[in-house]
């Protein structure tokens, strides 16, 4: 039996994260209720019918009333909005996680909130995911074993708070860990935002002038790979950018020296540091899998 302490759980938002959520707690034995907000009814309905929730609704009160855990799964800048509507109708005790990509200004929109409602928050981040989107992109299996990041609040001690909102994702078969919301921010702009906007920008330059259909026939493996996230949502991932932009102004500051340091090496035919380029960059990559990967260096 899972460790998931709460009988009712609200899932705020049903595309690839909070479907997968639902899925996730029918897989993992949840027996308690699960409660459904989308704000149109064809996501409701196919919810509904993939046995992802026990209900669904279209109004975000009616979702999160008796909850005991209530997980925001909306694009980040519309977390805070919505948790504002339905404050209201949260049980005092209850607790409120999310799954966005930064965490500092959501705990900080999130926290004043909550205030009065006896209500806590602990932010979450899963990574995982995948560049496809909506409640159809949704299945079972999505957390297991992938590592969620926990951010304990820094204006509250709720040690007990933190514990649960841990259980609750090794109920879904996810590894924990937990660090500040600063902390996660500036990892993750590195290790993910940084990666986006790369894949983005080497998938513009490609397909530059309005050529990049003729051009497909020609694009193997190495453009698939390194631009598949390039097809996220514009829209999930502007609020990343526009919450975490200090650190991916750095990281992307970083990339474009590394971008120079390849472009100054080749246009002066510098191939000894075209090479040692190269060989430092498949030696990071190796460095970076292996942790990836649960193995340690020699």
């Amino acid at each position: 039996m899972n460790g998931i302490a709460a009988n009712r759980i609200a899932i705020i938002g049903l595309g690839l994260m909070g479907g997968s959520i639902g899925l996730g707690l029918r897989r993992c034995g949840f027996r308690g209720q699960v409660i459904g907000y989308a704000r149109r009814e064809e996501v409701r309905t196919f919810a509904m019918e993939q046995g992802m929730v026990d209900e669904a609704t279209g109004a975000p009160a009616d979702a999160v009333r008796g909850a005991d855990l209530v997980v925001l799964c909306l694009p980040i800048l519309a977390n805070a909005e919505i948790l504002g509507v339905c404050r209201s109708a949260l049980a005092p005790g209850c607790l409120v996680t999310d799954v966005g990509s930064t965490k500092g200004d959501l705990e900080r929109a999130v926290l004043p909130v909550l205030q009065g409602t006896g209500a806590l928050f602990v932010g979450s981040h899963p990574i995982a995911g995948s560049e496809q989107q909506g409640a159809e992109a949704a299945r079972d299996d999505l957390y297991e074993n992938a590592l969620v990041v926990v951010t304990p609040p820094a204006a509250r001690e709720a040690p007990e708070a933190v514990e649960q909102v841990c259980s609750f994702w090794r109920g879904l078969g996810a590894r924990v860990e937990t660090m500040s919301a600063e902390q996660h921010d500036a990892i993750l702009g590195r290790t993910s935002h940084l990666p986006h906007l790369a894949a983005s920008a080497l998938a513009l330059a490609v397909g530059r002038e309005d050529n990049a259909t003729a051009l497909g026939a020609f694009c193997g493996p190495g453009f698939v790979d390194t631009t598949r996230v390039a097809e996220g949502s514009p829209s999930v991932w502007l609020d990343i950018i526009r919450t975490n932009r200090h650190n991916v102004v750095s990281e992307l500051t970083a990339l474009s020296e590394a971008v120079a340091s390849f472009c100054d090496a080749v246009a002066a035919e510098d191939d000894a540091r075209v090479f040692e380029l190269l060989r430092e960059a498949q030696q990071a990559r190796q460095a970076i899998m292996q942790r990836r990967n649960g193995t340690s260096g020699t």
